[in-house]
């Protein structure tokens, strides 16, 4: 089992133990290395548990004489009460923020606050999900590189049997296709998941049905939710 396997696998027992309903996934795209500034930020002022005034940090949160730097401490303060109004008000600010640099930021001070409400109301403890490429809906978005064994160009026929049996085992498994590029030597997918579902197992199945047309594909491919490669990325991962 690979290292991703094992920690989905540890994400499905949490979840099986905790509930469908506890936990949150960010939707949006935002690079790990920013999440993982925020959730620390978060946490200390969290963990400070300094007491402030709710209608003066929205007032802030919405001055344009303000900096980021303040705005930034203002989001995290609101996030942190389990408060409709301090919701309501991250809501509003994340629908247009002011700054541009902060749309990130609110966007998981957005998902910080929903999951306070959510444990003060309900009385359990909630789970965050967190990747770079987020999901949707309580779906998992994966990114996916195949490639040719030979690093040989596709033929016509076999970018058709791809697309046939790559479409039919995933969307028999419910499992979204978001994006489907088929390249000279290689193909990507950009796919969303329900949790419960090993998926890998299911992308194992559908290479092994195209290679039962004559062993064209290579069985190792890429796995990833931390983010898209690029072109010159895949070429350079390729040529190795």
């Amino acid at each position: 089992m690979s290292k991703q396997d094992d920690i989905l696998a540890n994400l499905r027992k949490t979840l099986s133990e905790e509930g469908v309903d506890s936990f949150h996934i960010l939707e949006e795209l935002i690079p790990i290395e920013e999440q993982i500034e925020y959730f620390r930020y978060f946490e200390k002022i969290r963990l400070e548990n300094e007491p402030f005034e709710r209608d003066h940090e929205i007032s802030l949160l919405f001055s344009p004489d303000v900096s980021i730097e303040r705005k930034k401490l203002s989001l995290c303060k609101l996030a942190s009460v389990p408060d409709i109004g301090a919701y309501r008000s991250i809501e509003t600010y994340h629908s247009s923020p002011l700054e541009p640099e902060l749309k990130n930021w609110s966007t998981m001070a957005l998902v910080s606050s929903r999951i306070v409400l959510s444990s003060d109301l309900s009385g359990h403890q909630q789970i965050y999900i967190s990747s770079g490429l987020g999901g949707h809906d309580k779906r998992l978005r994966f990114f996916a590189l195949f490639a040719t064994a030979d690093r040989k160009p596709f033929t016509d026929l076999q970018k058709e049997i791809v697309e046939r049996e790559f479409r039919f085992q995933l969307e028999m498994s419910d499992i979204e296709i978001e994006k489907f590029e088929i390249h000279d030597n290689y193909f990507t997918l950009l796919i969303l998941f329900p949790f419960e579902i090993d998926v890998k197992s299911i992308l194992n199945a559908a290479i092994s049905e195209c290679n039962q047309y004559g062993n064209f594909l290579d069985e190792r491919y890429l796995f990833t939710n931390l983010k898209i490669l690029s072109e010159q990325e895949i070429e350079r991962l390729l040529s190795k």
